[in-house]
């Protein structure tokens, strides 16, 4: 082969080549350009709706809401008279003009802001009448009369809240059909654009490789070595036509690239490993103190930097923490105490400010204190991220080299991103962690200064209350003379209160001795069939008073070591509970046995029993169930308070079920 048709034989192939990579890179072009347009498109979308429609439906369901809101508690309290229904339409009038105008703020178009104002009318029309509705007495025919008017007002205000509810929805599925098309032209595009790119890929490759097979045994023998992983392979230099040539170095260079990229890899992978520990870490620690040290230190030393300084948005002032290398410690004072207001105010969370060498200038917008800053800590390339939790931007952290360092790679700022998203998170926690232990303290504060005045006003009401039963005791034993029938009725009245303000004061000084860890029980043989029995002989007169059946069924030996008073307090308490919340012809019984090594005792009625969304609260202080509160049943909300602590203090157990209207069942369980 004449050297004139080698290189008209190479030349043919360069031409190809060339026609062949330009065809591709204006394929290439295309597809990008579609795909930037297709992304453009859908971003835009994606931002209306996340920023416009959603937040405009979102304030329109919040108003409604409110209205609503507004409308049943109004509706309720004119119907039943019912004025608890008066704190909902009340909380509705301080929250409506703050929803409204959020609402307001959030219209755009001309045809959201008629259909807002015609929204709002309806709203203000039937808030007039609302206001005049408050004012007519509940349960007449002029309430019953604005109700209905009213209703027909909210209707409309309702009717016109779904139209711009209808509207918001029909802009967001034609957002979502926009960006659907689009998806599916790009598609389409893209597909064409590969087939093509595929086609001419194969044509060229086929007549290339035909013509120039031989020169590239060798080529192809240094590819498999390389793909066996021997990393030193090289194509020799000068074998083949130019464009072989030009394939061998870049295949030569491709083999150093991968020799190198080998090495960062194992280098990324080690960092990647140091990075999740370092996230770790910094998630998981409960002090802020702690967790600042912990990430800066960690950042210097996985990416090598000199100098890392975390500060926080509030301005100069606010505690920074900083790490610097050993012998660079305090050349970061002063970029520690600069404000980074200028890098997070209108950031968002992640934001990256960069610059490779800040000694070869800097842009107009960075503050003096910062420029100081860098400096002073005889930087050259520095980077900052902003990061936050949620929506709140809680500040910027800031890593330094010095010297001729090189510039951190692009992984190696992604790496440090997400260590500090995580910062941001795990600052959060810390700071709640430290809030609440201080919340808990005080509440311990709190509780330990309600517990020590409850024993005190417990102890000093006892002292009246002694002498009081003492003088009525003297009154009506006639010591001081002759007392007539009226005065007889007023002494026992004066008795039975005294002796309930008695058990009551004796309730919360039992309560506070359980609270302060001092209630102890004094443990002896006890029958609990005999305390059942005494239990059932002090109520039956009370039972049979009030017309309901006590019965009381006792099975097997019962025997077992108690504080006998405690119990007997327990017992007492359930059936005297069971017989105060049975109507007139209901039951109750008791009964006790032995079971699996334990003594049961189940209190059964077939009273007004406990609602069920209550049930959860039963044996908490001071607690009465809403039902026992509107028949007026009298009572402290103590009883089963304690009674749950001396049977916890037994090492027993208590436990209730109960379904309005039909009754309830205790079941009190002892270690035999």
């Amino acid at each position: 082969m004449s050297a004139g048709a080698g290189r008209s034989r190479a030349g043919s192939v360069g031409a190809l080549l060339t026609r062949t990579f330009a065809a591709l890179v204006v394929l290439i072009v295309i597809s990008g350009a579609a795909g930037i347009a297709a992304s453009e498109v859908q971003t835009r979308s994606v931002r209306e709706l996340d920023e416009h429609v959603i937040p405009m439906r979102l304030a329109n369901s919040e108003l409604r809401e409110v209205m609503t809101d507004a409308q049943r508690a109004l509706r309720g309290y004119l119907l039943t008279a019912d004025s608890r229904f008066l704190d909902g339409y009340d909380t509705a009038v301080q929250e409506f003009p703050d929803a409204a105008a959020r609402l307001e703020g959030m219209v755009l178009t001309s045809a959201e802001r008629v259909s807002v104002a015609i929204q709002l009318d309806q709203a203000e029309a039937w808030w007039a009448l609302a206001a005049q509705q408050r004012l007519v007495p509940p349960r007449s025919d002029q309430a019953v009369e604005y109700a209905e008017h009213g209703k027909n007002l909210f209707d409309g205000y309702l009717m016109e809240s779904e139209a711009l509810d209808d509207t918001m929805a029909g802009s967001a599925e034609y957002l979502g059909a926009r960006s659907e098309r689009l998806r599916r032209t790009t598609q389409g595009t893209l597909i064409t654009v590969t087939l093509l790119a595929t086609v001419l890929a194969v044509a060229g490759g086929t007549y290339t490789r035909r013509r120039i097979t031989r020169p590239l045994d060798r080529l192809t023998t240094v590819l498999g070595e390389l793909t066996g992983g021997k990393l030193n392979a090289r194509v020799p230099a000068g074998n083949g036509p130019a464009e072989v040539r030009a394939v061998s170095d870049a295949v030569n260079l491709l083999a150093r690239e991968i020799e190198r990229n080998t090495r960062d890899e194992q280098e990324m992978n080690r960092m990647r490993a140091a990075a999740r520990e370092l996230g770790i870490a910094v998630r998981t620690h409960l002090s802020v103190d702690d967790l600042l040290a912990e990430a800066s230190a960690g950042l210097g030393r996985m990416l090598g930097a000199e100098h890392v300084v975390i500060r926080f948005a509030g301005g100069a002032g606010r505690r920074a923490a900083r790490w610097c290398t050993r012998g660079a410690e305090g050349l970061c004072d002063r970029l520690a105490e600069a404000d980074p207001g200028w890098l997070i105010d209108g950031a968002a969370q992640g934001t990256v400010w960069a610059v490779e060498d800040v000694r070869a200038g800097l842009e107009p917008s960075v503050p003096e204190a910062e420029r100081r800053g860098f400096r002073d800590a005889h930087a050259s390339g520095v980077f900052s991220i902003v990061f936050g939790n949620g929506t709140e931007n809680l500040g910027v952290v800031t890593l330094m080299v010095a010297g001729d360092s090189p510039p951190w790679s692009r992984g190696e700022i992604r790496m440090a991103e997400s260590i500090v998203a995580d910062l941001g998170h795990g600052l959060h926690q810390a700071r709640l962690y430290e809030t609440e232990q201080e919340l808990v303290s005080r509440l311990k504060e709190i509780d330990d200064v309600k517990t020590d005045f409850m024993s005190t006003v417990s102890h000093e009401l006892r002292t009246p209350l002694t002498s009081i039963a003492g003088y009525v005791e003297m009154l009506r034993d006639e010591d001081p003379g002759p007392i007539n029938t009226g005065q007889a009725r007023m002494l026992d009245v004066i008795a039975r209160n005294t002796a309930r303000l008695r058990g009551l004061i004796e309730d919360m000084l039992i309560l506070s001795r359980i609270e302060a860890g001092t209630f102890r029980a004094s443990r002896t043989a006890v029958d609990l069939a005999e305390l059942v029995r005494n239990v059932h002989a002090a109520i039956a007169p009370a039972a049979a008073k009030a017309g309901v059946s006590l019965t009381v069924t006792t099975e097997g030996d019962l025997r077992l070591h108690v504080d006998r008073d405690q119990i007997d307090r327990v017992l007492a308490n359930l059936v005297s509970n069971a017989v105060k919340f049975t109507p007139s012809g209901g039951a109750v019984t008791v009964t006790a046995r032995r079971e699996d090594g334990e003594v049961v005792v189940v209190v059964a009625d077939t009273g007004i029993g406990i609602p069920a969304a209550e049930q959860d609260q039963l044996f908490t202080r001071f607690f009465r169930a809403s039902n026992a509160s509107h028949l007026v049943v009298p009572g402290t909300g103590l009883g089963l308070a304690i009674g749950h602590a001396i049977v916890r203090n037994h090492g027993g157990t208590v436990t209730a079920v109960s379904a309005q209207d039909e009754g309830s069942t205790f079941t009190v369980r002892l270690p035999a």
